[in-house]
């Protein structure tokens, strides 16, 4: 099996592209060259994981009939470490297959259609709506870290105010000075006075 190919038009995204047999069907992998795609084949009969930290893919590709319940946990894995599109190609619908995919967060399942003119759209929509879910994600993280940081700053100040005699808003000015002496993050600098405060109470 070549461990490389890429078109003259490539669009730079290495896409992984597993498959169950060495003699598998060349249809999709030359879709994808011709779509621009650098491919990288590897077989499903190793670690998924493995795979994936060696040829550190943009998108992940799997054409496939069957995936065993440990592929689809270490696909679970990989959105959960180091999230990227995923797409499965597969000749056959299996429900049962769809209900586990959709818990690992596939981003496209496509049955039987692997003609170039249909590829390509189809992954720049598998990509789109990857970005698309991780930025919501990244969003939803950053509110809870602020919701999070608020907390913090809110109990060091009922600290201050309750061991120092600080009106709220003097305690809240004290940490922020603190925050800008240490060139750290108020919410931080809030953490370590709370834990200060508590190991010496």
């Amino acid at each position: 099996m070549q461990d490389q190919y890429k078109s003259q038009s490539s669009n730079g995204l290495k896409v992984l592209l597993l498959v169950e047999d060495s003699n598998y069907d060349r249809d999709l992998q030359n879709a994808l060259v011709t779509c621009g795609y650098h491919v990288y084949p590897r077989l499903t009969n190793v670690s998924i994981l493995k795979v994936v930290d060696e040829v550190a893919p943009d998108v992940l590709i799997l054409d496939v009939d069957r995936l065993s319940s440990e592929d689809i946990h270490s696909l679970t894995i990989v959105n959960q470490i180091d999230p990227k599109p995923i797409v499965v190609f597969t000749e056959f619908s299996d429900e049962i297959m769809i209900n586990k995919l959709i818990n690992s967060q596939v981003n496209a399942y496509i049955v039987g259609d692997k003609l170039p003119h249909h590829v390509g759209p189809t992954m720049q929509i598998a990509i789109a709506r990857f970005k698309q879910v991780q930025s919501l994600k990244d969003e939803l993280n950053e509110a809870k870290r602020r919701l999070d940081g608020r907390k913090w700053i809110d109990k060091a100040k009922g600290i201050l105010m309750q061991h120092k005699g600080l009106t709220e808003d003097q305690a809240y000015r004290t940490l922020r000075k603190m925050a800008m002496d240490n060139s750290q993050k108020i919410d931080d600098v809030a953490k370590n006075v709370v834990s200060v405060m508590q190991a010496v109470s």
